[in-house]
């Protein structure tokens, strides 16, 4: 025993030595094992918690409400949300607003426009569609009086005048186009008289012919 402990005495650098690599290889060891975990993988936290912001997003969609509502504007609402709720969250209808011409029932979209009419507008809307309609019969009428197709080339200026859109001075016109140019050799010639444009042409393309 005392052979050791003289030996480690003469020693004592290199046991000291030994001692602190013994300590420092320890350390070493947990550090590098710390490291390894790490890299073994990524926390999920962050990524977790930016994929439920997205989803939660997600649920919902931007409406813009306008017209005969308490408080017009745009509503940040969920996905299954109908009409009627951005209606409740826009403050409730005025007394004047018409909902007769819209469903109530639908289910919002993003970026969706919905129009709360009021009464007055309502009806006029109705009355606008009641002369369409009115037109629509009086075209209706024309093309049962016009049994044949109207010769540009040929019909007189009555003749001419029964086609919608062409009266007395433009029955005139293509006349004198027609003296003084020649024939039409097509239906889309009648374009170049001033006056006939693009939409006067649609409507009597169908009952004439060269």
């Amino acid at each position: 025993m005392e052979q050791v402990i003289t030996w480690l005495k003469e020693r004592k650098i290199l046991c000291g030595f030994l001692f602190l690599f013994s300590i420092s290889a320890v350390f070493m060891t947990l550090y590098i094992s710390e490291v390894t975990a790490e890299e073994a993988y990524v926390c999920p936290k962050e990524e977790v918690a930016n994929t439920v912001v997205e989803e939660v997003e997600d649920e919902f969609v931007t409406v813009d409400i306008k017209g005969a509502v308490v408080n017009p504007g745009v509503y940040r609402v969920t996905k299954n949300s109908i009409v009627n709720d951005v209606i409740v969250l826009a403050g409730g209808l005025l007394e004047e607003a018409d909902t007769s011409n819209i469903n109530l029932s639908k289910v919002v979209s993003s970026e969706m426009m919905i129009t709360i009419y009021t009464k007055d507008e309502v009806a006029n809307q109705k009355k606008a569609e009641a002369i369409v309609e009115e037109k629509n019969d009086d075209d209706s009428s024309l093309n049962e009086e016009l049994t044949t197709l109207v010769n540009l080339n040929t019909a007189d200026v009555e003749e001419l005048m029964l086609l919608p859109g062409i009266g007395e001075s433009k029955a005139n016109l293509i006349i004198q186009y027609r003296e003084n140019c020649g024939p039409f050799t097509s239906k889309e010639e009648l374009m170049y008289i001033k006056g006939i444009g693009e939409a006067i042409y649609a409507k009597l393309e169908s009952y004439i012919t060269v």
